[in-house]
């Protein structure tokens, strides 16, 4: 195969991949455009998912090989997400994130020295 019709295949792959994806974040509720076939919303969603992920990596593979590094990039960022999802639908992650702000307020002399601390401790591991 050429390297044009592997990156015009890689290509085309890792798009149908996307919106598969985009697919199974809306559900099978979403509404889709006249003409498109859906898949199968028999199998469980996470079920769906396992099949995705060795794809993603077969499609990576094969970006590489052919030298497309931003593919086998989009390939890696969709993996990630696969596995997000897996492990938010397997209970493994929390599917809300938490958000811990803290407010503190200092005096213009004790800014100075805590960054005079950090100034000091920087440098000391620069300089080892």
């Amino acid at each position: 195969m050429t390297t044009k019709v592997l990156l015009s295949t890689v290509t085309k792959r890792v798009t149908r991949l996307e919106n598969t994806l985009t697919r199974l974040r809306l559900g099978p509720k979403s509404s889709s455009r006249s003409g498109e076939r859906m898949d199968d919303f028999t199998d469980p969603v996470l079920t769906q998912l396992q099949k995705l992920a060795p794809e993603t990596w077969r499609i990576k593979q094969q970006a590489v090989a052919a030298e497309d590094y931003r593919t086998a990039l989009a390939c890696i960022r969709e993996h990630c997400r696969i596995l997000e999802l897996m492990a938010k639908l397997g209970g493994e992650l929390d599917a809300t994130s938490q958000t811990n702000i803290l407010n503190v307020n200092l005096d213009p002399a004790t800014g100075k020295r805590i960054a005079e601390m950090y100034l000091a401790r920087l440098r000391k591991q620069e300089a080892k």
